[in-house]
């Protein structure tokens, strides 16, 4: 076509340019890296006076469209090399592939069900569990509370909520309710969990951070389970494969659904006095059900001895379920003994533990950005957009 002809088919031309304009502008860091070159230059032929300058990156993608995507495929790939360097060798050094690789598969084929702790929803602003319950301790310290101390320092949390709440019933309960509201930002590696997780998320949270991520992200959790909620079918929603949260202490704002002292654990779950665990309850079937069918990944979680694993190490011991492989991402203990015990403790539960080093920051605090960065490559692999 004479190209003076296009000037007929001005708004068909200036469509066309405007969605090539708008994906080459989409690719900004990457032109930006070919424009550190020295811009290519013309004299005009009208005016031998005046130069033109064409940057690199407009040159590559009007004339030779092909070299430019091809240049954008291995830029690209090179930086998802260069992003996951950290963590790629860390996992190696430590002698750790065969457990990650096997996490890499559970995450292809959309078998993990995430098992989130406090420890994930710390980045947004929400406490631990242990400063939770020192906070309320500090709150009914007029009204005489025991001391929890000891019990804290044999992580007996239950306990120690169980005497709080015995202090001071509404106090723990108006806690609870208004610690754990909305707080604002969603931050740290928690916003990974739509990229783990199509089907199933398991919490110990009071908050709503992974209700509200997900909404953000229109893939709405459409099945739910809060504490000793009743009435939801949430089994038969989890076997349908919809997704769906079980968060094991109920909801902040509905007191009615709590699963936070000693009494109430026992009253969902049974267990009382060394009594068996009352699996015609919503509540522990449920948590069996994921167990024997998900494989669960623990993140933000300290898996020390509790009434959650004491359930698990129940379904192993009764040996009437082919169990799946299950992954904990964990915080390495700084002695030796304390890291074989711990894993060995796990292993019997069907728990693969994936240790990771936690230095201190500028301030004095753990820094736990290698988690994110494991996470981060055991997805990329698994969608193959990095060769581990």
């Amino acid at each position: 076509m004479d190209i003076k002809k296009l000037r007929e088919n001005k708004l068909i031309v200036e469509k066309v340019e405007e969605a090539l304009q708008a994906a080459y502008s989409s690719n900004q860091e990457f032109n930006e890296v070919l424009d550190e070159a020295e811009p290519l230059s013309f004299k005009s032929l009208r005016d031998p006076a005046h130069e033109y300058l064409v940057k690199v990156s407009d040159a590559l993608y009007w004339v030779e469209r092909d070299a430019y995507l091809d240049e954008l495929d291995h830029w690209e790939g090179q930086r998802q090399v260069d992003q996951h360097e950290a963590a790629t060798a860390f996992i190696k050094s430590s002698d750790q592939q065969a457990v990650f690789l096997d996490l890499v598969d559970a995450i292809r084929f959309g078998r993990i069900a995430p098992f989130v702790g406090a420890g994930l929803s710390k980045p947004c602003g929400y406490p631990m569990w242990g400063e939770a319950l020192r906070k309320v301790a500090q709150k009914l310290d007029g009204l005489g509370a025991p001391d929890i101390e000891p019990l804290m320092a044999r992580y007996d949390y239950l306990q120690a909520a169980q005497v709080l709440h015995d202090a001071g019933a509404q106090q723990v309960q108006h806690f609870i309710k208004t610690e754990f509201r909305q707080r604002g930002a969603i931050n740290g590696p928690v916003r990974l969990l739509p990229e783990l997780a199509s089907g199933c998320i398991v919490t110990t949270n009071f908050d709503t951070v992974i209700e509200d991520l997900f909404r953000d992200r229109n893939q709405a959790l459409d099945g739910y389970m809060h504490g000793t909620q009743a009435g939801n079918n949430f089994v038969q929603r989890l076997l349908r494969g919809e997704r769906c949260i079980l968060k094991l202490h109920g909801d902040a704002g509905q007191p009615n659904t709590h699963v936070f002292t000693q009494a109430q654990y026992q009253l969902a779950y049974g267990g009382a006095g060394g009594a068996p665990f009352a699996f015609q309850n919503q509540l522990p079937k449920a948590l069996r059900q994921i167990f024997i069918s998900h494989s669960l990944l623990f993140l933000g979680c300290s898996l020390e001895q509790d009434k959650t694993l004491d359930l698990f190490k129940s379904v192993v011991d009764e040996g009437a379920f082919e169990i799946p492989d299950h992954f904990a991402l964990l915080n390495e203990p700084s002695g030796a003994q304390d890291l074989a015990r711990k894993e060995d403790r796990l292993l019997k539960l069907k728990i693969r533990p994936l240790w990771y080093a936690t230095p201190t920051d500028a301030d004095g605090k753990p820094d736990h950005s290698l988690l994110e960065q494991i996470l981060k490559l055991a997805i990329a692999v698994a969608r193959k957009q990095v060769v581990f």
